[in-house]
């Protein structure tokens, strides 16, 4: 019996969370104090081993972290920081891409800008071509 051999169509994510198109490799990060300080509907919180912690319900972020220690860490100079995004970020998360190996960028630029539009963005323009 022969066998007919054909592509299988291949359904690119919508969900970005990482780009490795290139040298330089781009993640979304999420500031979950951030997300403490606008009271996201989406945080919630429970008791363990005596302490507090907090998550993301839409699971943007997927460490659960202790509340104590994100307060005290918000009146440092440099604060909390970014955790890694794993699913694309809602409009209402504070989000930010941080970028490594910035000095492998192509010197034509980044070859794909799309990632770095974030979500809520009115401002950015998205380029499509048709072949």
């Amino acid at each position: 019996m022969a066998r007919i051999r054909q592509p299988l169509p291949v359904v690119e994510s919508t969900e970005q969370v990482e780009c490795r198109r290139c040298g330089v490799v781009c993640q979304k990060v999420v500031h979950p104090s951030r997300c403490l300080e606008q009271s996201c509907p989406f945080l919630y919180a429970y008791e363990a081993f005596g302490r507090t912690y907090v998550g993301c319900t839409q699971e943007i972020f997927a460490a659960d972290i202790d509340l104590d220690i994100l307060r005290r860490s918000t009146r440092r100079r440099n604060g909390f920081g970014g955790v890694r995004a794993v699913r694309e970020p809602l409009a209402v998360c504070p989000v930010e891409v941080e970028r490594a190996y910035e000095n492998r960028e192509d010197p034509m630029g980044c070859v794909n800008p799309e990632f770095h539009e974030l979500p809520g963005d009115r401002r950015s323009i998205r380029v499509i071509s048709e072949r």
